[in-house]
């Protein structure tokens, strides 16, 4: 980070954009808040040099005499390492302390998907509409975060570190690998496919019976138990890279996933069109109405849209 830009930072002439960079600048590491705190120390000495350099100006023209001078200058680099030393420390341990206690929530808009890197290195892609949380430092035991909605994690290898995803029903406890969550708040769906390493999924409701999945295979909640079977395809997973896949699911199935990523409210009022099963592989960025046309390219349907609503009725 650029020196001028943190002494910007510092006296509040920092721009918004100024601003936000040195946040997500923070965030990358510890290494980066010792610079801040080593920065500030340099800028509070330049302050309080600055400003016992006008004092000591002052005293030098109505003395006149060279050794008093010289006094002061020497007394004043005294006193500003003094003061530098105690701001210092105080302040690191204060911004330390306060950081590593900090929590950030990203939250995805409907019909978006995001990439974030934590902390520790994790990589991980959000899904649409939904929100994780994490802290800006993971602490000296485990690595936890919080997430409502679906994601994709590469965990970074940290076998005295496991990895923990909170969800509403469940956690995954992990060492490092890639995995698949879903899990929106008020949605029946649970589901984990593990595509390397090992996950262990516990429930809140009988964590002493944990499941743990090995490479391709994959966890679905089905009246109120996790059944585990295998990865019959990864197509579906590719919403990472901006495409909505999927495979013989029926119409009413692919409709709860268009509500997911989009945000809104679909009503099939076609009983005929709702029991049809489907195939296909849209891009998200296209819209929902432009998945709709395309479907009716294979069924005879109509639907009509009520945006005071959020509402697209299927006929």
């Amino acid at each position: 980070m650029k020196r001028e830009t943190l002494h910007s930072f510092f006296d509040g002439t920092a721009t918004s954009e100024e601003v936000w960079s040195v946040k997500e600048w923070l965030a990358e590491s510890e290494e980066h808040m010792k610079e801040l705190m080593s920065e500030r120390a340099f800028f509070d000495a330049l302050i309080l040099s600055e400003k016992e350099e006008e004092e000591a100006i002052l005293r030098a023209k109505k003395q006149r005499r060279l050794y008093r001078r010289v006094g002061v200058e020497l007394l004043k680099m005294a006193a500003v390492a003094a003061v530098v030393a105690g701001i210092a420390f105080s302040v690191y341990s204060a911004k330390m302390n306060e950081v590593r206690s900090a929590r950030h929530t990203l939250t995805v808009p409907a019909g978006q998907r995001a990439n974030l890197r934590l902390p520790d290195g994790t990589n991980v892609w959000l899904n649409a509409r939904s929100v994780i949380t994490y802290p800006s430092y993971f602490s000296d035991d485990v690595r936890e975060v919080q997430l409502d909605g679906e994601a994709y994690f590469e965990v970074a290898h940290d076998a005295r570190h496991p990895f923990v995803v909170r969800t509403e029903r469940y956690d995954i406890n992990v060492l490092g690998t890639k995995f698949n969550v879903e899990s929106y708040h008020g949605s029946d769906v649970f589901s984990t496919a593990l595509m390397e390493g090992a996950v262990e999924i516990m429930s809140a409701d009988d964590p002493a019976h944990p499941i743990t999945l090995v490479p391709n295979q994959k966890a679905v909640e089905s009246n109120g138990r996790l059944a585990v079977t295998s990865i019959d395809e990864y197509e579906s997973y590719r919403w990472r890279e901006g495409l909505l896949c999927f495979r013989n699911i029926p119409f009413a199935e692919l409709m709860s996933r268009l509500e997911k990523c989009y945000g809104i409210t679909i009503r099939i009022e076609n009983e005929r069109i709702g029991r049809k099963v489907f195939s296909g592989k849209f891009r998200i960025s296209d819209g929902v109405e432009n998945v709709l046309r395309l479907l009716q390219q294979e069924e005879r349907y109509v639907f009509e849209r009520d945006d005071a609503e959020s509402v697209i009725y299927i006929r």
